[in-house]
């Protein structure tokens, strides 16, 4: 049996701002067997890693990611194989940026994540979506173009329709089998769309998607198989109308508004409330549409009404960035969310955001969470032994995390992949 040792550490459990102090963490094969204070004889470890003056935590989680929607030229759609092989890529560079953990918030994912568990690639767990599952002129009708058809066969002139990188599905029937379709693929969780979106042409922000039956129909086959149903949207119309329908996980909701919110409250249901819109444009990126850059902005101006509401309510909140497209984009502004959350929320609830809430949250997966066999986002006795050393105490300043070089140690499964303490 594997034996390692983590001596000489400050922990924060992800659930707790203070801090234990000078304490140990034994680990064997892949799990945290125990945290303990005072010495620890060394001889019976394989490895012993020193991390006095650094905060220890837990691996962290960006629970709304897209790796496989990496393509970085705009206007031109790459073939599915090369989306797969670039998401390998992808997926290693979040790791190495400290998120052990990933929510794939819709795509083509079936193959690295297998490939990942089993070794063969370096990446972080994957809670899979698989395709996002959307109405017909619906933010996951990928249609580049009203020339791209959908035919009689069932078959579609759209790439990304035709290799199910979304689904579209109209009417309870379709949804049913939509649904059932990712579950199939290993879902753990499922992606609708519930309203408008700034990258996609043809649906306006203010859309509300899916009738209330079609939303039931989608949160009841996904509860049959013990697992919970997540929504894109902006609205609070689609936010009350996603929530009525059992909805567990909103994504976005930069437009909620005080009453929205509080049927959020009531109904005891997360936030992933994401500031990818809240950049600069020209961050964005200025080869943007001008469409989808006036959507952006529309977007931006109820952020800070929605951060009120949700600090108000004191909201479930998730840590996510909404991470798709050009890697060098995501890798320059992925831990640059932190600060971000910072501020709309403080360092401790977004610290806890991206940690011991992701262990509350996977709990809606039931016998569907794909890693069963320990706690994530948490650092105590059964827990993965996925765990960051970082230089500074994330707790008191968020803002240590969105500096890659404050993240010293990277552990996942216990294994080591990148120590520079």
């Amino acid at each position: 049996m594997s034996k390692k040792l983590i001596k000489h550490a400050n922990v924060f459990d992800g659930k707790n701002s203070k801090l234990k102090e000078n304490v140990n963490i034994v680990i064997e094969e892949n799990l945290v067997k125990k945290i303990v204070s005072g010495e620890v004889s060394e001889e019976n470890f394989d490895e012993v890693i020193d991390v006095e003056g650094y905060t220890v935590i837990p691996g962290l989680t960006d629970a709304h990611v897209h790796v496989s929607h990496n393509e970085s030229i705009r206007g031109y759609e790459p073939r599915i194989d090369e989306m797969a092989v670039r998401s390998t890529k992808v997926a290693k560079d979040m790791l190495l940026r400290g998120f052990t953990t990933i929510r794939d918030a819709g795509g083509i994912t079936f193959g690295l994540k297998k490939n990942i568990d089993n070794g063969f690639i370096d990446g972080p767990r994957i809670y899979p979506s698989n395709a996002y599952i959307s109405q017909t002129c619906g933010h996951a009708d990928m249609r580049s173009s009203h020339s791209c058809e959908h035919l009689p066969d069932g078959s579609w002139t759209s790439p990304a329709l035709q290799n199910r990188y979304g689904y579209v599905a109209d009417g309870k029937t379709e949804v049913l089998r939509a649904v059932r379709e990712q579950l199939f693929l290993g879902a753990s969780q499922i992606k609708i769309m519930a309203g408008g979106g700034c990258s996609s042409k043809y649906d306006p922000i203010q859309t509300v998607q899916f009738t209330l039956e079609e939303m039931k129909a989608a949160v009841d086959a996904a509860s049959d198989f013990g697992t919970y149903v997540m929504a894109h949207l902006y609205t609070p119309e689609s936010i009350k109308r996603a929530v009525k329908a059992g909805v567990k996980s909103l994504e976005h909701t930069n437009l909620m508004d005080d009453e929205a919110a509080k049927v959020v409250k009531d109904n005891d249901v997360w936030v992933m409330p994401g500031p990818q819109f809240s950049r600069s444009s020209e961050s964005h990126g200025k080869d943007q549409p001008e469409s989808i850059l006036k959507k952006a902005d529309y977007v931006r101006k109820g952020e800070v009404i929605a951060t009120e509401a949700i600090n108000k309510y004191d909201l479930k909140l998730l840590f996510g960035t909404d991470s798709f497209g050009d890697p060098d984009f995501i890798a320059k502004h992925q831990l640059e969310d932190f600060s971000f959350f910072k501020k709309r929320f403080g360092s401790f609830k977004g610290l806890v955001a991206a940690t011991g809430n992701i262990n509350e949250l996977i709990k809606l997966t039931t016998y569907q969470n794909p890693y069963p066999d320990g706690k994530i986002g948490v650092l105590e006795e059964g827990s993965y032994a996925d765990i960051l050393a970082v230089k500074g105490n994330p707790v008191e300043d968020l803002d240590v995390l969105a500096n890659e070089d404050n993240i010293r140690l990277i552990m996942k499964d216990a294994k080591v992949y990148k120590n520079t303490l």
